[in-house]
């Protein structure tokens, strides 16, 4: 049940976060609340292919401090598909959800896709926005994102969990195997054959477009203050970009996370949870 103010009440801490699912403009829109009446509400943002579920370990890290809300963005996780994929579109799923869930204050983190995400509710809904975290993404993109991955190619299906987290843990091995096998088992789903795929809907690939935005400009228009956290070893972020920001955000901060590649918070959760 939800309190009049929207919010998940009377419970403050819970052993699993509840399910919780959303109509915006018609779309269903899945989201894990961790409980925390009278907290500060945290609302976490995934990156593109991620989900909810990713956050889980951060969430049991900050749920002491905060009301945390995870969101399956559209077309990830159990949230349905749109027709597009870009932060100016996102911009009413997030509007929506705040609203319903009748929140007038919150710390907004998000992570790549996110954290674009993120920046753009703070620049144009930044009434609501008390604090923001930006994770490994920025107004440019590095060279280096575009390279192609070494190893051996992603396969359309996957024999088994195991099989997944031992791909996924090829790619960085930072958050180690036991992490890949849990975060794997909450990435999958079965199709009616029987093979296991991501979870994520096909569309995201095919109608992600680019938005219109000058990511710069939308950084100077956030008034709120944000830190930015930068992976030492991202692909994504050039740790120029990511300084740059911080001189151009109104009250902005830069830390670089040691130890870690773009998914911060599975690489080296420690630092990002003190950060």
């Amino acid at each position: 049940m939800f309190s009049s103010s929207g919010i998940l009440a009377p419970v403050v801490n819970l052993i699993r976060p509840r399910d919780h699912h959303l109509t915006v403009a018609g779309r269903r829109l899945h989201l894990l609340d961790w409980g925390g009446e009278g907290r500060t509400p945290l609302l976490l943002l995934h990156g593109f292919t991620g989900h909810a579920h990713a956050w889980d370990t951060l969430s049991i890290a900050l749920q002491p401090h905060f009301h945390v809300v995870a969101l399956d963005q559209r077309g990830h996780g159990e949230s349905d598909p749109a027709d597009t994929y870009h932060a100016v579109a996102e911009l009413d799923d997030l509007s929506g959800v705040v609203e319903q869930l009748g929140l007038t204050s919150l710390v907004l983190v998000g992570l790549s896709m996110g954290g674009r995400n993120a920046m753009y509710f703070a620049a144009k809904r930044p009434e609501l926005v008390q604090k923001l975290v930006i994770i490994d993404i920025g107004p440019e993109v590095s060279r280096r994102a575009t390279a192609p991955p070494s190893g051996p190619p992603e396969p359309d299906t996957w024999e088994s969990i195991e099989q997944a987290a031992r791909h996924l843990h090829r790619g960085n091995p930072y958050p180690g195997i036991h992490y890949y096998r849990w975060v794997a088992s909450h990435s999958l789903r079965a199709r009616p054959d029987g093979a296991l795929v991501w979870s994520w809907h096909p569309s995201i690939k095919a109608r992600r477009v680019p938005a219109d935005v000058d990511w710069w400009a939308v950084l100077r228009a956030i008034p709120a203050p944000a830190l930015v956290l930068r992976g030492a070893e991202s692909p994504v972020l050039d740790r120029d970009v990511a300084e740059r920001m911080a001189r151009e955000l109104p009250h902005g901060r830069f830390v670089e996370i040691p130890r870690a590649v773009h998914t911060l918070h599975e690489d080296n959760p420690e630092a990002v949870l003190a950060a």
